[in-house]
């Protein structure tokens, strides 16, 4: 498989230069033409190691959860059978609220110090901050008491959100969700007629899963809301503006809100302080840091009821136009939101999405998957459609930039279609091993990546995750379809010819329908922090606090246009 490259003139200039963006030193089988098979790659011992110890702790959880359930159940029982007409009394500061449940009581399980250690495992990023705190439940609980109000119930809770009914998928007869995969639901993959539509439908459940609940969208607008209400208080000549992943639709669960405070004066360094003072004064922060020396000077916090962090920028307009570019890409390129949400959540997961850290910040992902897919050859000549084929294209950009991009001599940019460039001689002053080039669409004199310096350990995961996918994909195959361990087409597509039948029937084994197996849960997870955080947002949304800040009753009971 070819990816086109443009050709260079004698002076320089870009036309379309003889030179090939794989980087040979990577893949002894990669020279000018990038040959995508089924190939295990080396999946590195100790994030095994780590997977196999989160695994273990999760079932001890599963247990310690189950025994637990058993005794509670056994205590009211013998209550109920003491005093047969007394009420079981609610423990003290519990709420009557049910919040949704995200995942199997072995990974929902409230244990504080499992969580930490899970966090560790999963190689999360310092400067993550985690939501499902007693503190935070404990504040929570004394607002629903000041309020003298019962919270409204989930209209779902406890509820995957619904499946589309069009997408050719039987979900009666299965057992359920391993472990760990509550996106999984109760569909039978194992029905679907190739591995590979297997893989890409579970992705897209997954996209579906870590995509925001409309409570959690709505409480993000609140936060959005009251945090412009406490700026204009202070400076009524002010405009608040949301830009980022919030405003292109892309947010994980775990993402912040991007604000920037616009007005026609200057803002100075004691105006920062100023308005985290008044943050603090309103109560919509408990504590909030300023950063006024930076490049960018911010203010960032956690708002104090919902725990979602918050970045607040001055002045500053680009992200503002950069959004727009990016939902503009977003309407027109076909499997870029659903791509951009599991390489963030990846990156996120590995600890490899903060710029500060050396990571790879979500602008430069997207452009990133952007090029990826114009470049694609089998998508620019229209012989694959890019949603149908999710699995693939997830395993082919692993591979591309784990393998084969070449870091080193070429940069990308998605101007004007795409193309990949020519890096001059001295694009590395420090000597960097690798450095990412990432031309920004919306300023052409600013490269995106230039603060990803952790590139190779990037570049280690990714080689990680692509072994690891094509492993599981081929013995997923075997198992259900049969065929030896080697497969000398490229990968599959999702043809006619592809579909091997196991039996005469063209069915496979019954035994497999009934039973899930996730192809995805060794790449892709969602940690448990993640989990509470989302189950606290709905606290909060059915909790009225916000409702009755914005005098909103209806959505005390229902979600708001």
């Amino acid at each position: 498989m070819t990816f086109t490259t443009p050709n260079w003139d004698a002076q320089g200039n870009a036309i379309v230069p003889p030179i090939s963006h794989v980087d040979n030193s990577n893949h002894a089988e990669y020279q000018t033409d990038i040959n995508y098979q089924y190939q295990p790659a080396p999946v590195h011992e100790e994030e095994e190691r780590a997977k196999r110890r989160l695994e273990k702790k999760l079932r001890r959880k599963s247990h310690k959860h189950e025994r637990k359930l058993i005794a509670k159940q056994a205590k009211s029982k013998e209550d109920q059978t003491v005093v047969p007409n007394q009420a079981a009394a609610p423990a003290a500061g519990s709420s009557p609220h049910r919040p949704i449940s995200l995942d199997s009581p072995s990974t929902a399980a409230d244990d504080t110090d499992d969580s930490s250690d899970s966090k560790d495992e999963m190689q999360r990023g310092d400067d993550f901050i985690g939501f499902g705190d007693e503190a935070s439940e404990n504040e929570l609980d004394a607002v629903i008491a000041s309020n003298n109000r019962t919270p409204a119930e989930p209209s779902h809770a406890g509820q995957k959100r619904k499946r589309d009914p069009d997408n050719g998928s039987d979900t009666e007869g299965a057992t359920g969700p391993p472990p760990g995969c509550p996106w999984m639901g109760h569909r039978q993959y194992s029905k679907l007629p190739s591995v590979p539509i297997m893989l890409t439908q579970e992705l897209k459940d997954f996209v579906d899963f870590l995509s925001p609940t409309p409570e959690e969208h709505q409480v993000r607008k609140y936060v959005i809301q009251w945090i412009a209400k406490t700026v204009s208080e202070l400076w009524p000549d002010s405009e608040v503006h949301v830009f980022g992943s919030y405003d292109t639709q892309l947010y994980l669960p775990s993402s912040d809100l991007d604000l920037v405070v616009l007005r026609a004066r200057d803002f100075s360094k004691e105006d920062l302080y100023k308005l985290s003072r008044h943050l603090k004064a309103k109560q919509v922060t408990n504590d909030v840091q300023v950063i006024a020396k930076a490049r960018v000077p911010i203010i960032k916090f956690k708002e104090r009821l919902s725990k979602i962090p918050v970045d607040i920028s001055f002045n500053i307009t680009n992200g503002i136009e950069s959004a727009e570019i990016v939902r503009n890409y977003m309407e027109t390129t076909p499997a870029l939101r659903s791509m951009t949400m599991l390489i963030k959540h990846f990156l996120m997961i590995k600890g490899q999405n903060e710029v500060f850290q050396g990571g790879i910040g979500s602008y430069t992902t997207m452009i990133m998957i952007l090029s990826f897919l114009q470049m694609h050859p089998q998508i620019q000549a229209n012989k694959l459609n890019p949603e149908d084929n999710l699995g693939v294209l997830l395993i082919e950009f692993f591979e591309l930039y784990g393998l084969c991009f070449n870091y080193n001599q070429v940069g990308i940019s998605v101007a004007n279609g795409g193309s990949y460039f020519l890096k001059p001689p001295n694009n590395n002053p420090n000597n960097r091993e690798l450095l990412l080039s990432s031309i920004d669409p919306n300023d052409p004199t600013n490269d995106t990546a230039k603060g990803s310096y952790a590139l190779r350990m990037i570049r280690e995961v990714f080689v990680g995750a692509y072994g690891t996918l094509t492993k599981t994909v081929q013995q997923r195959h075997r198992v259900l379809f049969g065929g030896g361990s080697s497969q000398t087409s490229s990968h599959y597509r999702f043809d006619d010819h592809n579909r091997v039948p196991a039996d005469s029937r063209g069915k496979s084994s019954a035994l497999h329908h009934q039973t899930q197996v996730s192809l995805i849960r060794d790449v892709l997870s969602i940690p448990l922090d993640v989990q509470q955080g989302r189950q606290h947002l709905e606290r909060v949304f059915y909790s009225g606090h916000f409702q009755d800040i914005f005098d909103d009753p209806h959505g005390a009971h229902g979600l708001t246009e």
